[in-house]
């Protein structure tokens, strides 16, 4: 990463009249003079996470930032020596603020990661002394047993050394190139392997593909950031949590931001060192950007490209769903707000079907970002920052989530009213937002919003066609064998009259078939596979006074009888029945009692 930097920004820019790559004043540069740290004592070296090396004491970092002369790093040295006093503390006495000394640190880079369980003890605070003398600035931070091996595996052999001048350096430059270009974002996503960054200008996310990074270099950076460059933070960094920051436009002179704001935290995967970083760049008034020369050099210093867009094909067609189905669904995920909700009992493969409706979002719109928030992370997204949270935290988060730039969300379940407020909410704000509810019927989502509050999700609040704007309901169906499936004039066992009937009055049975005893095309099962049976719902003004005037149920009836609108599940998987390819047994144990069809 430190060759990337010398290669992109090896001239800092000078101001210009109304935008600059990055402020006049030359970075302070680090001397070679890095601090090994003494060892503790072998009975806690288990116990603890921290660098073996420093960038340089603190009062050697303290001079290289402007923050002490060579005369007044000596006197705190010396005061240090004589006093047995925190270094932080007598800096504070030579006229550092809390900002400056917090800089400092973040550079110095020496927190200390303690099991809870050894916090405080007699060899832990022996071996902290010894560091203060050999002019370091030890900050410990306790943490679970659990948080400690997480962040063992985080850092990894040879990542020891935290924040350093050159990182703090490049989160500087990245903001203020990004300044010139106007950019509203800049989205930090450290994966298991490496990093990846983007910013958003003029609405769309664009990769910078200049700065290639290794996970570890992503998450110094981000560091840099957050303990830095902000000036309103956390007391601790704690890399396991979510936590806000924002950084004052002084610390980043010539830029014409105002501030920055932060919300950084862990993502999928977590325990690989997975996490992210999104930054709102705000602007003074009046703030129209650089000269068009300089937006030039700054684009072309940080390779703007276009997001890579996921591999393959709409799969829901070879799912099962019909080409109308493909067709509608298509035409929700084209939408920029409302909800789309995808409903079914467990096991019914609701979330296949969000993430292949999430990877062809994708590939339409790889310039755009999806936030998943889920407990726990099924499948893998390249193209999204996963999150993980406990049930009982899914409002909060996905209220937080918004504060991250996403233009759509998948939140994994409706499960309590508060959920179901804040996935309303999103829609509302402009946001895209992907979920699911355990109901049979995809109408009844209607009435289940409702008992969950009659008053926050009355009908007359839920009903509105641009907030919730698709159902999708699904069940997973077996597909009999060919070779070894009977007639039902053979069947192993004589279908039920009611059964009979029913199937009669939806045509012809001479094709339909049911178990048989198994072969070995099916290994003895008497099933090939399976497939999706679904209906798919795309909401209307009508359909939503329907449900407000009339019920659900009337509602219900008139749409389906529209024109365009799909058939039931129930119809669709009626087909397979009339084709020989669902057995009615199955037709009814996975989807629904089979209907008169004109009762339908």
């Amino acid at each position: 990463m430190i060759a990337t930097i010398n290669r992109l920004w090896r001239s800092p820019r000078s101001e210009s009249a109304r935008g600059t790559a990055f402020a006049t004043r030359a970075e302070p540069s680090v001397k070679s003079d890095a601090l090994a740290l003494p060892k503790p004592p072998e009975v806690l070296e288990p116990h603890i996470l921290y660098p073996r090396n420093l960038p340089a004491t603190f009062d050697r970092v303290a001079c290289n930032l402007d923050h002490l002369t060579a005369d007044q790093a000596a006197a705190l040295r010396q005061r240090v020596a004589e006093s047995g006093l925190h270094v932080e503390d007598v800096a504070k006495e030579l006229g550092l603020t809390d900002d400056n000394v917090q800089q400092v640190l973040a550079v110095h880079g020496c927190d200390i990661y303690v099991d809870a369980r050894h916090f405080g003890t007699p060899r832990l605070l022996t071996w902290e002394a010894r560091l203060r003398r050999a002019g370091a600035a030890p900050q410990l931070r306790k943490v679970s047993a659990q948080e400690l091996a997480v962040l063992r595996q985080q850092r990894g052999a040879g990542q020891q050394q935290d924040t350093d001048l050159q990182t703090l350096t490049l989160a500087r430059r990245l903001i203020a190139d990004c300044a010139v270009l106007v950019a509203s974002d800049i989205h930090i996503l450290v994966r298991e392997h490496h990093t990846e960054i983007q910013v958003r200008i003029k609405g769309d996310l664009r990769t910078v593909s200049a700065l290639s990074m290794r996970r570890e270099e992503g998450e110094r950076l981000i560091r840099a950031m957050y303990t830095g460059l902000a000036t309103v933070k956390a007391a601790t960094y704690n890399p396991l949590d979510v936590q806000d920051a924002q950084i004052a436009g002084d610390a980043l002179p010539g830029t014409g931001l105002s501030s920055v704001r932060i919300v950084r935290g862990p993502a999928y995967p977590v325990e690989s060192g997975g996490g992210f970083l999104v930054a709102r760049l705000q602007y003074r008034e009046h703030h129209e950007g650089a000269l068009k020369a300089d937006a030039f050099d700054a684009a072309k210093r940080l390779d703007l490209r276009t997001p890579k867009a996921p591999g393959g094909e709409f799969k829901l067609g070879q799912m099962g769903y019909t080409p109308l189905q493909v067709e509608l669904i298509s035409q929700l995920l084209r939408r920029p707000m409302g909800v789309i909700v995808v409903t079914g009992p467990t096991g019914s493969g609701k979330t296949t079907t969000l993430f292949e409706c999430t990877r062809h979002q994708a590939r339409l719109f790889p310039e755009k970002r999806l936030v998943t928030i889920e407990n726990p992370t099924e499948y893998p997204m390249d193209w999204a920052i996963q999150l993980t949270t406990e049930s009982e935290r899914f409002p909060e988060m996905l209220r937080m989530t918004l504060r991250m730039d996403p233009d759509a969300v998948l939140l994994g379940e409706i499960r309590g009213v508060e959920e179901a407020i804040a996935t309303l909410q999103a829609a509302a704000t402009g946001h895209q937002v992907l979920t699911t509810l355990h109901v049979t019927d995809p109408f009844e989502t209607f009435s289940r919003l409702v008992m969950l509050d009659h008053v926050r999700l009355a009908m007359e609040v839920i009903a509105n066609h641009t907030q919730i704007i698709g159902l999708i309901a699904q069940r997973i169906v077996p597909l009999l064998c060919p070779k070894c499936s009977v007639t039902l004039d053979k069947a192993p066992e004589p279908l039920p009259d009611y059964m009979l009937k029913a199937m009669r009055s939806w045509g012809d049975l001479s094709e339909a078939r049911v178990r048989g005893a198994g072969c070995g095309h099916c290994h003895g099962e008497g099933i090939i596979g399976q497939q999706a049976v679904a209906e798919v719902v795309v909401t209307s003004e009508k359909l939503m006074q329907d449900c407000i005037n009339d019920g659900v149920s009337d509602a219900r009836r008139n749409h389906r009888a529209r024109e365009g609108s799909d058939k039931p599940m129930i119809a669709h998987a009626m087909d397979l029945v009339l084709a020989g390819r669902l057995s009615p047994v199955d037709a009814e144990r996975s989807v629904d009692a089979i209907p008169m069809r004109e009762d339908v």
